[in-house]
């Protein structure tokens, strides 16, 4: 169990990690940003997803560890 949840730390922090770089960077390349659809803010929105779920994650291995 403690593999899986050191796993799942370094998960958290490598998606944390993408969205410190990521988000500033997606923003300033956007293509179009007058439109709030576009392929830039949908990334952004899959790294935070991602980022949300592996927190739930750690938070359930934690009570387990």
């Amino acid at each position: 169990m403690q593999i899986i949840s050191s796993v799942a730390i370094n998960a958290l922090l490598f998606a944390s990690l993408m969205l410190v770089v990521g988000v500033p960077v997606l923003y300033m390349t956007q293509s179009d940003p007058a439109d709030r659809r576009n392929g830039e803010i949908k990334k952004i929105e899959i790294i935070a997803g991602v980022w949300f779920h592996l927190v739930l994650v750690n938070g359930l291995l934690s009570a387990f560890v």
